[in-house]
């Protein structure tokens, strides 16, 4: 894996660098929910079984795995969820997963796709860690340029997380004040709404 990382202990490592590929998309919206979910799902799987490879090596702070356990593959996770933004814009987030049996960190990865947007826009899926003691900026998760109708594929690539923490979501620039958003262990391949006007970590009522 390449790109920024930070040390052993941090709650949120980037697999790769954080997407700035902007591009215009155009086409029917359900196809490319089907191509971009299935790209996720092929991402994920690579780095899980790469970072699971690595661990086995001999010297690479791992044990070799050997006998039954050697052949157990991630457990993967996939939801597809409502995009809380705001009129006019309405979309759907995918958050796919991947984690080892019983691992207490997994790769996870966000995409949507958006209508409603401003034509020829650079959108994000921007977020961070409620867990985290000390939160770093946030991250963006996905990023995607709207075509001439406003509509936008945004693709974020492979990240690894700690399956017991939360984490949110919420489009950025958004039409709404305050912007909703998405939150939950997306390192699980889960996730809900938070309301317009609440902090994304703050307790639902």
């Amino acid at each position: 894996m390449t790109g920024p990382s930070r040390d052993a202990d941090a709650d949120v490592i980037a697999a790769g660098r954080e997407p700035r590929l902007h591009h215009a998309w155009t086409g029917r919206l359900a196809p490319l929910l089907v191509i971009a979910q299935t790209a996720a799902l092929i991402a994920v799987i690579a780095v899980a079984l790469h970072c699971r490879a690595e661990v086995g090596r001999p010297g690479h702070g791992g044990r070799p795995t050997a006998g039954p356990r050697a052949s157990v593959l991630p457990e993967m996770s996939s939801i597809m969820l409502r995009l809380p933004a705001g009129p006019p814009i309405a979309g759907t987030v995918i958050i796919t997963a991947a984690a080892q049996p019983g691992g207490d960190r997994a790769q996870f990865m966000v995409s949507a796709l958006i209508t409603g947007g401003q034509p020829d826009t650079v959108y994000d899926l921007v977020g961070n860690d409620c867990s985290a003691l000390a939160p770093m900026p946030d991250h963006v998760w996905a990023t995607g340029l709207t075509n001439a109708a406003g509509a936008a594929q945004l693709s974020g690539y492979a990240w690894t997380g700690v399956v017991a923490d939360q984490y949110w979501l919420a489009l950025s620039p958004s039409p709404a004040y305050a912007s909703p958003g998405l939150r939950g262990r997306f390192a699980q391949g889960s996730a809900e709404p938070f309301p317009a006007g609440q902090a994304p970590c703050a307790p639902l009522p």
